[in-house]
Parts: structure tokens; C-alpha cells; sequence
């Protein structure tokens, strides 16, 4: 087991360089991910940009998570996952933005107000099984292999 999906997105404002964050977002899911640029205005009515990266093969999926990095997966397993996880088996990720544009990644807490891509990772989970045991024994495995 592991996961179906992966998809990171951001919310950029007029003054971001789109280019940037769509290459960020590129390499932060891999080669073989769906980018998708969608212009529009924020709920204020200013300018934004949503750059979304999105894959569905289970093997890219998994590469995605793993290139979080060592620090930040013992950071998920120590924070505990299962405060991550909807109800629909999806684990919600933030990471700093200024970080993943220099090719850094570091967790973002959820008081912190700093411009963050927000990661989902849809777990492949089925009945019998808790979804956060899942993710929990994969990211172990990871880590097992880094």
C-alpha cells in the first residue's frame, strides 16, 4: 500500500514569478506530473494565479512524498499524521514557499502565516486498515531506503 495521488498547489498574487513556483512545483512532484496555471481573482478581488501540480500514477506519488526530505518526514511522523488526514484518506501538507523556491523544504506548523504550497497525498487505504498506520509504515519505509 501507499498512495494514489499527490498534487501541491500554490496561490500566487500579480508582484510572484509564476514561472518560478510552476518550475518549484515541477520538481517537487517529478518529471511526469500535470501542471495546470489558472488565472483569477482572489476572494478580495486582487489579481492571483493558481499553479497546481497533480499526479495520479502511485509510483510518482511516492517519489513526491520521498523528495520532501528526511527532515521533514521524521517531522510528520513525529507530529503525528493523523491530525493531517481527512475524512476522505487524504494527508494534508504545508511547506514554506521562500524555502521551496531555493530547492529547500520545511514543514510549516499551522499557526504560522507564512506563503506556504499546500501538498495532499490521497493514501491507499481499505477497509480494515486506518489510513494513518498506512502513511505512517510508508514514510517508515522511506526513510528505511534514504
Amino acid at each position: 500500500m501507499g498512495l494514489h495521488s499527490a498534487t501541491w498547489r500554490v496561490h500566487a498574487s500579480a508582484v510572484d514569478d509564476v514561472d518560478l513556483l510552476e518550475q518549484s512545483l515541477h520538481w517537487l512532484v517529478g518529471d511526469d506530473c500535470e501542471l495546470s496555471v489558472e488565472n483569477g481573482k482572489s476572494w478580495h478581488g486582487s489579481h492571483q494565479t493558481t499553479i497546481e501540480a497533480t499526479t495520479k500514477r502511485k509510483k510518482i506519488a511516492l517519489d513526491a512524498l520521498a523528495r520532501l526530505g528526511e527532515m521533514a518526514l521524521r517531522a510528520l511522523l513525529e507530529d503525528g499524521v493523523e491530525r493531517r488526514i481527512d475524512d476522505e484518506k487524504v494527508m494534508h501538507v504545508r511547506i514554506r514557499l521562500s524555502d521551496l523556491v531555493r530547492g529547500e523544504i520545511s514543514i510549516v506548523s499551522d499557526d504560522d502565516s507564512v506563503a506556504t504550497a499546500k501538498g495532499q497525498f490521497k493514501i491507499e487505504s481499505y477497509p480494515g486498515s486506518e489510513p494513518s498506520e498506512v502513511i505512517s509504515e510508508t514514510i517508515r519505509t522511506m526513510l528505511e531506503e534514504l
